[in-house]
C-alpha cells in the first residue's frame, strides 16, 4: 500500500479512527504510527521517520505525547500538530509551549485553545481552526431507536447518557455520585456508563456501595454507528470533564436533539450555554445534579432547538473538512 501522509497517535481510539477516515474522505491514504505499539519513543519516532520517507507530511497528536516529540526531526520536512484540547491545557499549565512556534503547523479545536497557542507565539498563519464536526445527515433528532430489551427498562424509565472515558480528566465519578442525588426525585433514571478505562472498576465499586446496580448499566464503547440511536433514546446526555476542547460526543448529542448538561469548561463553553443546554460548575457534584433535574423536568424544547442550530451553523463536518486538506499539505 502506498501511503502520502502520516498519522501518528499516542494510542488508537475512536478519536483516531475519525481523523484517519477523514483523511481518507479527502482522497489520501494515511500511514499510521501508534506510540503504544513501539518499545520507546525513540522507536516511535524512528518508525513515523521511516514511513515519513523524507517527505510525506505528519499529523501528529497529542502534542504533549508525540508532536513534541517529532518536530525536532529534520528528516520530518513537515510536521502538523493535532491539538486534542487538554494537551494545550496542560502544556500551558506547565508553562511549556514554546516549542510549539516551531512546528509547521497546528490544528486547534475550540477558541479557547487557539487563543493558547496564539499567546504562545504561534504565528495565526500557521493556526488552523478546526472544530470537530458531525455529520448532519447521520446525527439528527429523527431515526432509528437504540434497542434498549437488554436492560430490562419499564415503560416510565429515562436515561442518562454519558460516553467519556473512565479517566480522571472526565470525572466520571462525579457524574455517578450527581445521578445518585437526583435519583432519589427520579426513580424512574436510569444511568448508561459508556466507554471504559483506569477507572471502570472503582467505578463499578461506587456503583456497588450506593447501591445503584439495577440502575446503572456499564454499556463499555458503542460503534460509531449507534451513537446517533442511542442519542435519541435517552432524556440527557452529561459530561463533567475538567478540560476539554470540542466533543465530538457532545455535538453529537447536541444534533441529535438530546439535551445536554456539560461543566463550564473553556472548550465546552463555546458550544454550551443557558440558551443550549445546562451548565454546571467543574467538580460541583450538587449543581450537576441540580442541572440533571433542570433538564428531566423543564420543557427543553428551546435549547435543544438552539443546540441544533448552533451545530448547524458552525459544526458541520462535511463544510469544515476542507479546512484539514489545506493545514496538513498546504
Amino acid at each position: 500500500m502506498t501511503f502520502d501522509c502520516v498519522y501518528a497517535s499516542a494510542s488508537w481510539g475512536l478519536h483516531d479512527l475519525r481523523w484517519t477516515n477523514a483523511l481518507r474522505e479527502l482522497g489520501h491514504e494515511p500511514g499510521i504510527v501508534v506510540l503504544d505499539r513501539d518499545a520507546n519513543r525513540e522507536q516511535f519516532r524512528d518508525r513515523v521517520v521511516e514511513v515519513a520517507g523524507g517527505t510525506l507530511p505528519v499529523l501528529a497528536g497529542p502534542l504533549t505525547k508525540v508532536a513534541r516529540h517529532l518536530h525536532v526531526d529534520q528528516s520530518l520536512p513537515r510536521v502538523v500538530g493535532l491539538s486534542w484540547g487538554f494537551d494545550l491545557h496542560e502544556l500551558h499549565a506547565a508553562d511549556d509551549l514554546n516549542w510549539l512556534a516551531g512546528l509547521s503547523g497546528l490544528i486547534v479545536d475550540s477558541d479557547p485553545t487557539m487563543q493558547i497557542a496564539l499567546q504562545h507565539g504561534v504565528p495565526a498563519s500557521q493556526l488552523t481552526f478546526l472544530p470537530w464536526g458531525v455529520d448532519l445527515e447521520l446525527f439528527t433528532p429523527e431515526g432509528l431507536l437504540f434497542d434498549l430489551s437488554d436492560f430490562e427498562l419499564r415503560p416510565e424509565d429515562r436515561l442518562l447518557l454519558s460516553l467519556r472515558a473512565h479517566e480522571p480528566l472526565y470525572r466520571v465519578e462525579e457524574i455517578v455520585n450527581a445521578f445518585a442525588q437526583v435519583r432519589t426525585d427520579h426513580p424512574e433514571l436510569i444511568l448508561l456508563l459508556g466507554h471504559s478505562g483506569s477507572l471502570t472498576q472503582a467505578l463499578r465499586t461506587q456503583v456497588a456501595e450506593l447501591s445503584l446496580e439495577d440502575a446503572v448499566h456499564f454499556i463499555g464503547s458503542i460503534d460509531e454507528s449507534e451513537v446517533a440511536p442511542l442519542m435519541r433514546a435517552c432524556a440527557g446526555y452529561v459530561s463533567a470533564a475538567e478540560v476539554d476542547g470540542t466533543s465530538v460526543t457532545l455535538l453529537q448529542a447536541m444534533a441529535c436533539g438530546t439535551p445536554v448538561i456539560a461543566s463550564d469548561s473553556p472548550g465546552n463553553l463555546s458550544w454550551v450555554s443557558p440558551n443550549t443546554g445546562f451548565l454546571f460548575h467543574i467538580g460541583s457534584v450538587s449543581q450537576m445534579a441540580a442541572a440533571i433535574s433542570q433538564a428531566l423536568t423543564m420543557d427543553v424544547s428551546r435549547r435543544t432547538d438552539a443546540a441544533l442550530q448552533l451545530v448547524r451553523n458552525r459544526a458541520d463536518w462535511h463544510a469544515n473538512l476542507s479546512r484539514l486538506q489545506t493545514a496538513l499539505f498546504g
